[in-house]
């Protein structure tokens, strides 16, 4: 029956199963295949150092959807790594992320869509990788009254009405944050001016211990700025509010903070074609945090594995394809290590490997680790608005027209102001708009309407 056959009939592949040796098991199908570690490296995505730990066990194979990619490049059968045939097939076989929301049957699945997937041969790929990727520069403007009232905090135009009490300032910077998860970015905005303007004025009334206190809320202020301000792709207003989290941050000699304050600075710096400069960023942020806290809380360790992800998708947009998939193994680790919590665990890691595949142009992998993950699990809207945003854009770049704009219709559904706004949503839908020639799409022209996409 062929060479896969021989192998896995072979004494130490059942016993490699039969103890869940899956590196052994790796090993054996690769060297059946007669490949290198090199090639096999290329085959998969990691590197042969990477798959040289994993084949000698010095680093464990756990994440399911992982299994699964190295079932399906490397030709294991799925029994082999423990994959119940139906969790291989659990896509065709249980609701979709999108029937879950929106309700199945409407649209056909990816691999159904009669959207002419020909266009997919053409010049479909080069419009994902260009006008689509994450960090395109021709974005669409986003709603002038939000952007002049983030103009306002930066100008210092606002000024408090009288003195600022700590503790209500406190609460206001909590319910901002409360916004910003939300993804409700019209009121945040409007919030934003008066929040920045208490912070500052906080800040330059205190002195002795209670500095460093009102330094940290005036950082966490600016952080928040920054992130609305990327959200809406202001990329140069997010350089000033990024200047001064920096500042506020140093001051405030709290690790995580700063750490914090670094990942979002690594994230303008990409914004603005230094990619270079944001991965030393992210990387040094890491390295320090480790040295300085040697990770011996949950919060240190959160911090660390969120650094160490956005390293991989910044690396990822540089297509360096091994290096990203290794540090995403590093955050996964951290990830498991935290739990299940608020700020980061192994769902997050999830997340953003569908960004990571999604970048790297390997669209079809994406879909599959978005169809691996429940959406709900996420801890918060703007988590569940990020997955919608790479499920429908690599949906986009399979040419799955049908469900790229079911999950677009997902995502205004749960975020709506994320549709509205954000650049990447209206992108898409004036990409579907061209490939649908024929009006198949529901309701789609109402749509691009609804969200001020020009027809």
């Amino acid at each position: 029956m062929g060479v896969e056959r021989r192998w896995t009939e072979l004494p130490e592949t059942r016993q490699a199963a039969a103890v869940g040796d899956y590196g052994s098991l790796l090993r054996v199908a690769r060297t059946a295949a007669r490949l290198t570690l090199t090639e096999a490296g290329e085959r998969c995505g990691y590197s042969a150092a990477t798959l040289s730990r994993i084949e000698r066990g010095r680093q464990r194979l756990t994440d399911v959807t992982v299994l699964r990619r190295l079932a399906a490049a490397f030709d294991i059968p799925a029994e082999l790594f423990g994959l119940a045939e139906t969790e291989a097939t659990g896509s065709r076989q249980s609701l979709s992320p999108i029937g879950r929301v929106l309700g199945e049957g409407a649209y056909p699945e990816v691999g159904d869509d009669p959207l002419r997937r020909r266009d997919v041969l053409g010049g479909m790929a080069g419009l994902v990788g260009s006008a689509l990727m994450a960090d395109s520069q021709a974005l669409a403007a986003p709603p002038p009254r939000v952007v002049a009232s983030l103009e306002d905090v930066l100008l210092g135009t606002v000024v408090p009405p009288g003195p600022v009490d700590p503790a209500q300032l406190r609460g206001t910077l909590a319910r901002a944050w409360s916004d910003f998860r939300a993804c409700r970015y019209a009121r945040l905005s409007a919030r934003l001016p008066q929040l920045v303007a208490d912070a500052t004025a906080h800040h330059s009334t205190v002195t002795g211990g209670r500095r460093s206190s009102a330094a940290a809320t005036l950082a966490r202020t600016y952080q928040l700025t920054t992130q609305v301000l990327l959200k809406l792709h202001e990329d140069a207003m997010a350089w000033s509010a990024m200047d001064r989290a920096n500042q506020a941050a140093r001051e405030s000699e709290d690790p995580l903070l700063y750490a914090e304050t670094a990942r979002i600075s690594a994230i303008v710096l990409r914004r603005t074609r230094h990619g270079q400069r944001a991965q030393q960023t992210l990387l040094s942020a890491a390295q320090s945090l480790d040295g300085y806290t040697k990770l011996t809380c949950t919060a240190e360790v959160t911090m660390y594995g969120r650094l160490l992800a956005t390293a991989a998708y910044t690396a990822a947009l540089a297509d360096q394809r091994a290096t990203a998939w290794e540090l995403l193994h590093e955050a996964d680790e951290a990830g498991r290590r935290c739990g299940s919590g608020e700020e980061f665990a192994g769902v997050d890691v999830a997340l953003y490997r569908i960004g990571v595949a999604r970048v790297l142009g390997d669209y079809g992998a994406a879909v599959e680790y978005a169809r691996a993950l429940r959406p709900e699990q996420l801890g918060n809207v703007e988590r569940r608005a990020r997955y919608w945003e790479d499920y429908a854009l690599a949906l986009h770049g399979r040419g799955a027209h049908r469900e790229a704009y079911r999950a677009l219709l997902c995502a205004e559904r749960i975020a709506p102001q994320e549709v509205r706004y954000r650049p990447w949503a209206q992108q898409l839908t004036t990409a579907l708009l061209a490939a649908d020639r024929r009006g198949t799409l529901p309701d789609l022209r109402g749509f691009a309407t609804r969200i001020g996409v020009a027809r």
